[in-house]
């Protein structure tokens, strides 16, 4: 059985209505093709810094068959302190521990501009999204661009809950299809 391990923040962790619940990885096993064992190491407000303390323990050490890799929507708020540079060089170092042969990478998602025009600007996210691109190029990742798939939507605020951040239930349909999706390119 493959093991699967989902590695990134609240939106992985399954952060709604303000609880943690196993969204994602219900939906991601209703769609695979075969069975697996997912695990995930979602922490709320967790950046690529805070995934570098902590990727030995919650991923390397359970010697997984894939890891999706999606940070980014908190590295990119202005209060973060997470620079486009070191967020870079940050998912470089966590494909670099975990393996690239293992990795599906996630750029980060789009945030409501109504609500966070200033803390995280579509500017930003698209340079943040750049970098995670790089990086996936680089590794030759499977590279999802989230930001992209969501606003290309006619209403990407659908995919949000009210908070603007964080997924709705049609947000992680739409996460756990992509993710399927690159999981089944990798089997």
């Amino acid at each position: 059985m493959k093991k699967i391990i989902l590695f990134g923040d609240s939106i992985t962790a399954g952060y709604k209505h303000g609880e943690i619940n196993v969204i994602l990885n219900d939906k991601i096993r209703h769609l695979l093709p075969y069975e697996a064992e997912i695990i995930n190491a979602g922490i709320p407000g967790d950046t690529t810094s805070g995934a570098m303390k902590r990727v030995m323990d919650h991923v390397v050490g359970y010697e997984p068959d894939m890891v999706t890799v999606f940070f980014g929507a908190n590295d990119v708020a202005a209060l973060s302190g997470i620079s486009l540079a070191q967020y870079e060089t940050n998912l470089m170092n966590l494909v670099e521990v975990i393996g690239s042969d293992r990795v599906i990478l996630l750029g980060p998602p789009f945030a409501n501009q109504v609500l966070y025009q200033q803390e995280r600007p579509l500017l930003r996210l698209n340079q943040y999204n750049q970098a995670a691109r790089r990086v996936a190029a680089y590794y030759e990742l499977p590279y999802i661009d989230m930001l992209s798939v969501m606003t290309d939507a006619e209403r990407p605020v659908d995919y949000l809950q009210a908070d603007g951040l964080h997924f709705s239930t049609t947000g992680y349909d739409l996460l756990a299809r992509v993710i399927v999706e690159q999981l089944k390119g990798r089997s």
